[in-house]
């Protein structure tokens, strides 16, 4: 592994602060310019698909409905109002699940997200960005400070968070598991600093900064996605604190500081989760996803290391799922790290040594998990029965990246031909299979020479690796290879999009400033205008219900309850299909989709706040008058005013 530089005084002043000022240098400018990997642009929300409002390097992606139709969509909403609910009396308070807070505590540990709220100062595609970038700052920011004191470097580190970075998994979920790899490995590493400096009695008041910021980063740690947080964070916690706990100098002073940074942190949490009651009770009493719970079972090869065969995974289609749920982390990475622990490494330390077996220790019972029926017992296990085994997988494929990192530096400095052919024949023979059998599964049209031209490149990666641990060449390798097997898949856009450029949104801005003081709403049968209506605060029966409905409104629309199944969901959209009928019917067309179906004049007259109606089709009814029309997503959309039966 390559070690911190021998250079002059003044140049060794300077590399510290490199590690720092280069990664806040590129996010600062990256928020400045407004630029992220957003697929907002695409052309569903767009006034018009073939002319783009926004310059965009790359085809969006049309797969995580989570991002371009829901979540950005509603962070440009808030940076328009400054009102983090969306509005629709259907659902409940859902500031919790959608992470946009509007009280106290919440505001101060989701800080970015209440950063939003000051869209009216600063432009706001810079505050978008900004937002975006954040957990990855924090990755490349927290990463290199955590191990570095385990194994004497900051380049495992870097190494580590550009892998994880640029996994599959990250990339085909837009992003989002970095919210929690960046804030989780931050803050640990505000707590090692924290406790490392009361321990060698530094000032105070460094102390306590480090302390605080741990704190903060931290409480957030139960808010992220649960399936993903229960696997992950507990390892990146262990990994940096057991540690600290290993020399017996100073160890009392380094615990209580864990104790007590850990006690402010679940204080904040708490006070989060009290502040946001409703809104987890309201998701916690639904049919879906309400308290569902799963055992452990075996994941297929392919999606455990199939990782270094997706590099085709845009252009070719799949037979089931879809990109995101195929896409995993470099799993692959435990193969070389576990051989080489067997062959035997030299630890720089007894904390380096506390790290790996912490980390194999937390890791091996969610291989397990991925690996073994564990029948109707696993449904009896706390929190391992919230996790799904295939999100399991995703995040041990992150986790074994971070043992390799920590492995490599107590490698030898040259390592034999026998262990490096080892460490190669082992790393291809299981990546592929795992690539064939994606061929045989899922993506049939994936050739056998793409196979091994991938295959070749991992043989290379993990043989300059394995052989010269000391020299950058195989680290600078590894990160090239991750960056050309994902680096097409999300675009570069430079701003929102048509969200807020085209002229539709900007009409829509006026719209539903006046909807909003007038206290009516809006309905639409297109699920792309409902997130131009999110991104402009049109207040909308058609909406997300994210964390789940309030019951009493729902009322109006099913007074019997006879279909509280069909509504009584979280993480939901709610649609609507407008016809002639006078009756409401309301039917899942997905597990997460709601759709109501029935005459606009019935719903005007149960829920008389709805006054305007947007529909693709044309629409007859007596109450109905088209007051407007505007193109958006390559339909025509007309807009009726409604006038009641």
């Amino acid at each position: 592994m390559p070690t911190e530089p021998a250079a002059p005084p003044a140049v060794r002043r300077w590399i510290p602060s490199a590690w720092i000022g280069v990664p806040v240098l590129l996010y600062l400018l990256l928020s400045v310019c407004g630029v992220t990997l957003s697929s907002i642009g695409i052309g569903t929300l767009r006034e018009d698909p073939a002319a783009a409002t926004s310059d965009q390097i790359g085809a969006s992606v049309p797969i995580r409905t989570d991002e371009y139709l829901t979540s950005s969509p509603m962070a440009i909403g808030v940076l328009a109002t400054g009102i983090e609910e969306d509005l629709n009396p259907l659902t409940a308070a859902q500031g919790f699940t959608s992470s946009l807070p509007s009280t106290p505590v919440s505001s101060v540990v989701l800080a970015e997200n209440a950063a939003l709220r000051w869209g009216g100062f600063l432009p706001d595609q810079m505050v978008f960005a900004a937002r975006w970038w954040l957990p990855t700052l924090l990755l490349f920011l927290g990463m290199p400070v955590l191990l570095r004191p385990l194994v004497g470097s900051r380049w495992p580190g870097l190494f580590a968070a550009v892998l994880i970075a640029l996994s599959p998994a990250t990339v085909w979920w837009s992003l989002s598991p970095l919210a929690l790899w960046g804030f989780t490995t931050a803050g640990t590493a505000a707590l090692y600093r924290a406790a490392m400096s009361v321990s060698e009695r530094r000032s105070w008041w460094r102390s306590a900064l480090w302390g605080l910021a741990a704190a903060l980063l931290l409480a957030r740690t139960p808010l992220h996605y649960q399936p993903w947080a229960i696997v992950a964070a507990p390892a990146i916690l262990a990994v940096g604190i057991v540690p600290l706990l290993v020399r017996p100098e100073g160890r009392r002073r380094r615990l209580l500081t864990v104790v007590a940074v850990g006690a402010c942190s679940l204080v904040l949490a708490a006070l989060v989760f009290w502040e946001n009651r409703a809104s987890i009770a309201a998701t916690s009493a639904t049919v879906y996803p309400g308290a569902r719970t799963t055992s452990g079972h075996a994941v297929p090869m392919e999606l455990l290391f199939g990782a270094t065969s997706l590099g085709w995974m845009r252009d070719t289609p799949l037979t089931q799922l879809n990109p995101s749920e195929i896409s995993s982390g470099f799993l692959i990475a435990g193969v070389p790290a576990l051989l080489l622990l067997l062959i035997g490494i030299r630890f720089r330390s007894g904390e380096h040594r506390a790290a790996v077996w912490t980390l194999l220790v937390c890791s091996a019972p969610w291989a397990a998990w991925c690996a073994i029926s564990f029948g109707g017992l696993g449904e009896r296990i706390p929190l391992a029965n919230l996790v799904t085994p295939d999100r399991a997988a995703t995040m041990l494929g992150y986790l074994a990246v971070l043992l390799f990192a920590l492995v490599l530096p107590g490698w030898r400095e040259r390592g034999g031909w026998r262990a490096v052919a080892g460490a190669v024949i082992a790393a291809v023979l299981v990546a592929g299979y795992a690539g064939s059998r994606l061929a045989v599964t899922t993506m049939p049209e994936l050739s056998t020479k793409q196979i091994w031209s991938a295959l070749a490149v991992l043989a290379v990666v993990v043989g300059l690796l394995v052989a010269r641990p000391r020299w950058c060449g195989g680290y600078v390798a590894a990160g090239l290879a991750a960056f050309l097997l994902v680096g097409q898949v999300n675009p570069v856009l430079i701003g929102l999009a048509d969200l807020r450029d085209s002229d539709v949104a900007q009409e829509m801005l006026v719209q539903g400033e006046q909807a909003r003081e007038d206290g009516v709403l809006w309905a639409s049968d297109d699920t792309a205008v409902d997130a131009l209506f999110a991104a402009t605060g049109v207040p909308s029966l058609s909406s997300r219900q994210m964390a789940g409905p309030d019951q009493d409104a729902w009322l109006a629309l099913d007074p019997d309850r006879a279909a509280e199944g069909v509504w009584n969901r979280g993480g939901s959209f709610i649609q609507f299909e407008w016809t002639d009928d006078p009756s409401i019917t309301l039917t899942n067309t997905a597990p997460d989709r709601i759709l109501v179906a029935g005459s606009a004049c019935t719903i005007h007259d149960r829920i008389p706040e709805l006054t305007r109606v947007v529909s693709v089709e044309p629409l007859s009814s007596s109450c109905l008058t088209q007051v407007d029309e505007f193109a958006w997503g390559g339909s025509e959309h007309r807009v009726y005013e409604v006038t009641g039966s």
